[in-house]
């Protein structure tokens, strides 16, 4: 699966789907998931969320537009990182 976005560490890439709400698995060098019915909202509260650092709201708002883009009711996804 070719991931939605890549972090600096495994904790940037942790933290950022934990600010979001987001569940995921730690597979190797990735945690993926699946978007479903309500993450829609997650992402959005986290868009319009002026506390949330950048590289988050970039995240959901990557998520968002990839979701919407395939077009279906729920969305596989993995996140990496560098080290």
């Amino acid at each position: 699966m070719e991931p939605v976005a890549t972090f600096q560490s495994l904790d940037d890439a942790e933290s950022a789907l934990d600010w979001i709400g987001l569940d995921a698995l730690e597979t190797d060098g990735a945690f993926e998931g699946r978007l479903v019915d309500d993450d829609r909202d997650l992402l959005l509260a986290t868009i319009e969320d002026d506390d949330a650092p950048e590289p988050v709201r970039a995240l959901a708002r990557t998520l968002l537009a990839t979701w919407d883009a395939a077009a279906s009711a729920s969305f596989a996804f993995a996140v990496t990182w560098e080290s």
